[in-house]
């Protein structure tokens, strides 16, 4: 009965995924639809929604990468490039009433070295958790910057949550099980309801959601965080209620030349 229950939410989970997939080719057609006297338009509109339905064909890696079992097609990845792409992909996702920032990146920010599509996924599903998360005009952050372990003390890596239940205070996941290395941390941030401290522990357990029956699937955040320590790296959170969450993602990476060690923020 119980792998019954388990393969009902992971059906449940996939149907979620592609209804969002669904919705942004949609939304993308409505658009071509209001601009078919301008061909420019339209030919840029339709490069969105062949990678909007790559995203799609991507549902079962995703679902590979939760498991640990994919195979992993990892290359040195342009993370400027990368953000412009996913920006504007989740701009005609998330609709017009949250806002997407991309904040300035420093100067040699380093490469990870991740599978791209992945990441693209990884990063539109977060996008989809924090629209769903701020339910109203909100904002979706994305900021990255070099981190270099031992250069950066690791003691500042663990971070603690609160120990009461106060609303006021951050609380953030437990400490991060990282190697010593060059890391990009890329964080995505919203300005939603954000979690108590019993959440936050069990954000990223799989099927574990707070949404209502059939709208989510709990598979969201486990499947962010197969992505990431499958590729060497990690997954934290940080949460403060009535103020927002960011999620941090800790990507293994290759150092360019001469590119500063930027320490915490």
């Amino acid at each position: 009965m119980q792998k019954m229950d388990a393969i009902g939410q992971l059906a449940s989970g996939i149907t979620h995924d592609f209804r969002n997939v669904l919705q942004a080719i949609m939304s993308g057609i409505d658009l071509i639809e209001a601009h078919a006297d301008d061909p420019k338009q339209v030919r840029r509109l339709a490069a969105s929604l062949m990678r909007v339905a790559e995203h799609g064909s991507g549902l079962t890696q995703r679902l590979l990468a939760f498991a640990r079992r994919q195979e992993l097609k990892r290359e040195v990845v342009s993370l400027p490039a990368l953000l412009k792409s996913v920006a504007e992909l989740l701009l005609r996702t998330l609709g017009t009433t949250v806002r997407v920032e991309v904040e300035a990146l420093p100067a040699g920010l380093w490469q990870p070295f991740v599978d791209p599509s992945q990441l693209e996924l990884a990063l539109l599903n977060l996008g989809i958790n924090a629209r769903d998360a701020m339910s109203g005009p909100g904002t979706l952050r994305l900021c990255a910057r070099n981190v270099g372990l031992p250069e950066f003390d690791r003691r500042q890596v663990t971070g603690n949550s609160a120990d009461d239940g106060s609303q006021g205070k951050e609380r953030r996941g437990p400490p991060l099980a990282l190697d010593w290395g060059d890391y990009v941390l890329l964080t995505v941030s919203d300005t939603g309801s954000g979690m108590d401290e019993e959440t936050l522990g069990r954000a990223a357990e799989p099927f574990f959601t707070t949404k209502p029956a059939g709208k989510g699937s709990g598979l969201g955040l486990a499947m962010v965080y197969g992505f990431v320590t499958q590729h060497g790296g990690a997954l934290r959170l940080a949460s403060q209620l009535g103020k927002g969450t960011s999620v941090e993602l800790w990507m293994q990476c290759q150092r360019l030349a001469a590119a500063p060690v930027v320490g915490p923020m």
